[in-house]
């Protein structure tokens, strides 16, 4: 196979060639410099110590030479210095483990033109990537690189679009045309790790203050120097990085044209669209087991859960079915995402699905012979494969017990419950997904004539009137920051538009008045509705009930926002606890963080007090949360912490704000579940 390279392509890989060549130019400056600067050094304590032999002149000559020294090995430790990845959370499979999975991976290689792996890893997660262990001396050695699976994605795809996804991976490294992406990739790790990785150098300072009061001299030269030449290197970094990122979006299309002759068009675009679906059932299903910690109940597969939460989901949103699995359209991203503003996102790595896809649509490379067979099939048990990851993803967790397995049947009904729990009814089309049940004035518009139906009042223009809001904002914000210097472009896209940052300030005027015309529409909807069912509660008897449901969630929204604030602030008066701080520093922030633990306390207090709190906490760990709220705890005394009134501590923050948002969704439940009842009562109650 050989896909030629586009325009873009090259146009990119020349401007990344000139970034490299000329970092080697100012490296190689750097270098004679400093290697000037330890000769000059060497040369000067020499100097000194002839002119007078003493131990004071011999200490200097001794600390300019290491100082020296140690500026040129800042700058060559690199070469020293290799990346490893760590393998510990995988699961390395072997050919006769897996038969099937290894010849699609074989058809793969060869179809694509590239080496075997040398090792293939399967992983938890929905993703594949090809990895392998580097070092400067990687530009120049052949390196067989080591493929990752995650049983999330194999769980997710079909086996034409596992095949696409594979060539994908494997086109990165397919052809000649590639290989100056990865010597950009390992300058940009040089300059990084000269940069931001110095754990070597800080331990050797640290050796070198131990020896003698003389060294802080010595050490303040050297770490002064690098400093110089880390504020050069940074510089490089950027130019050779906006390079490399620019670079890498045209590999990545490039790559994908590999995997579209392999596979097809359609198979790699399906998956695409896929991806973020499913890993974010697979998040769900593990926030799911996050909750039923306390219960020492665990999963001894998660993926055929997995599966139950896709369809789940695919049923909720409405998305067709094909081959077994949700099929994720475009338009269906797109309904969410009404932003106006175009950029390039010069500081990402990898195109836009939405480019991706049009590209792939564009080559439209269809494959006749297809197999649309689940990708889970190729593995050998699937079960015992999924219960092996599954069993690695737990082992992790620490529980008070032996936790008990949750079957799958118990798994969908609890999970179900939960959905029905935690979920508005779809009467109302999404509407208050994205926003609450409150009206903005004093009166509702009663002097309408026509009042619209409850079909009119959610119905799919108005759903998207928020997601326009929403978009607003988010432009709002991107604009602002471009205005300001924090983005960096020359040149930007809004509405169809051409825009310099020049224009920026006037533009964000625009999307400003904009987002008060959409707000102000949006709050006409909000008063529509409440007159709406406002009618229907006095015609059924039921106005003073509906009055308080209202009230009371309004009253607690108010409050909601107040909560959140106070979480925010204790998250960030408990940062310290992560860091090495001395002691004096720790007494300090254990103080700033009792001002605000008083407050804190009386908030959960106020939570705990409330009926679903009571009801939905297990009695011990309600009964522990009252009783942090009602004694003084000791976090830290004389030289170290109290570990177990910290845990006692951060459970309450973490509990604080699950109840915090679980009261605040079942009093916004609560309220729209009695407007629902209102409406099923229209019909025996009122003429309409």
């Amino acid at each position: 196979m050989n896909v030629q390279v586009s325009t873009n392509f090259r146009k990119h890989a020349r401007k990344t060639i000139l970034s490299i060549v000329v970092f080697a130019v100012c490296y190689i400056a750097l270098l004679l410099l400093s290697i000037g600067i330890t000769v000059g050094f060497t040369l000067l304590g020499g100097l000194i110590f002839i002119a007078k032999p003493i131990f004071l002149t011999a200490v200097l000559c001794l600390g300019l030479f290491a100082s020296g020294l140690t500026i040129l090995y800042f700058l060559l430790k690199f070469i020293f210095a290799s990346t490893k990845v760590d393998t510990g959370h995988l699961t390395q499979i072997a050919e006769h483990d897996e038969p099937q999975l290894f010849a699609l991976i074989h058809t793969v290689v060869k179809e694509v033109h590239t080496s075997f792996p040398k090792k293939v890893f399967l992983a938890h997660d929905v993703n594949a990537s090809v990895f392998y262990d580097s070092s400067f001396w990687s530009m120049f050695l052949p390196i067989r690189k080591n493929l990752q699976i995650g049983v999330g994605l194999i769980n997710a795809v079909t086996q034409q679009e596992l095949k696409a996804i594979l060539a994908h991976e494997f086109g990165h490294f397919s052809q000649r045309s590639m290989k100056v992406g990865s010597y950009v990739y390992h300058v940009n790790q040089i300059i990084y790790n000269m940069l931001y990785k110095n754990e070597s150098l800080n331990s050797m300072f640290e050796k070198w203050g131990n020896i003698s009061g003389y060294s802080g001299i010595f050490i303040g030269i050297s770490v002064f120097i690098i400093r110089q030449i880390q504020n050069i290197l940074k510089h490089l970094y950027e130019y050779v990085n906006i390079n490399y990122l620019a670079l890498s979006r045209e590999m990545e299309f490039h790559a994908d044209e590999i995997a579209a002759h392999v596979a097809g068009s359609q198979a790699l675009a399906d998956s695409l669209l896929r991806l973020s679906f499913a890993n974010h059932a697979l998040t769900v299903v593990l926030n799911f087991y996050d909750i039923k910690f306390s219960e020492n109940i665990k999963s001894n597969n998660i993926y055929p859960e997995h599966s139950c939460v896709m369809q789940m989901f695919a049923e909720r949103n409405r998305y067709q079915m094909r081959n077994g699995l949700p099929q994720i359209e475009m338009a269906t991203l797109k309904k969410y995402d009404k932003s106006k503003l175009n950029l390039e996102n010069q500081w990402s790595s990898h195109p836009s699905d939405e480019d991706r896809v049009k590209a792939l649509q564009t080559l439209n490379i269809v494959k006749q012979e297809t197999n649309n067979e689940p990708a889970i099939a190729l593995l050998s048990n699937d079960a015992a494969v999924a219960n092996q990851i599954s069993d690695k993803l737990f082992s992790a967790i620490q529980y008070e017990q032996i936790p008990s397995p949750l079957a799958l049947t118990e798994f969908t009904e609890d999970f179900e419950k939960r959905i029905d729990r935690y979920a508005f009814d779809q009467k109302f089309n999404d509407f208050y997904d994205y926003t609450h049940p409150v009206r903005s004035g004093a009166s509702p518009l009663s002097q309408k004539q026509i009042q619209p139906s409850f079909k009119e009042l959610f119905a799919e223009n108005r759903v998207e009137a928020l997601y326009e809001l929403n978009s607003l904002k988010n432009d709002q914000y991107v604009v602002e920051a471009i205005s300001k210097g924090e983005i960096k472009v020359k040149t930007f896209d809004y509405d169809g538009k051409k825009y310099k940052v020049s224009d920026a300030i006037v533009l964000l005027q625009n999307i400003t008045a904009d987002i008060s015309s959409m707000e102000q529409k949006i709050a006409d909807y909000h008063q529509e509705i409440h007159y709406y069912f406002q009618q229907l509660a006095d015609v059924q008897g039921k106005r003073s009930e509906f009055d308080e449901k209202y009230e009371d969630f309004v009253a607690f929204n108010s409050d909601y926002e107040a909560g959140e604030i106070q979480y925010n602030e204790m998250v960030k008066n408990t940062v310290f606890l992560y860091q090495t701080l001395p002691f004096s520093d720790i007494e300090s922030k254990i103080s700033d963080l009792k001002r605000s633990e008083e407050k804190f306390k009386k908030h959960l207090a106020v939570l705990l007090e409330l009926p679903d709190s009571k009801n939905n906490l297990e009695q011990g760990l309600f009964d522990s949360l009252v009783s942090y709220t009602n004694s003084e705890q000791l976090y830290f005394y004389v030289d170290r912490y109290n570990e177990e009134n910290l845990k006692i501590l951060l459970n309450a923050i973490s509990m604080y704000k699950n109840l915090l948002e679980d009261n605040h969704f079942a009093k916004k439940k609560c309220l729209l579940d009695f407007m629902l009842v209102l409406e099923e009562n229209k019909g025996k109650d009122m003429t309409v």
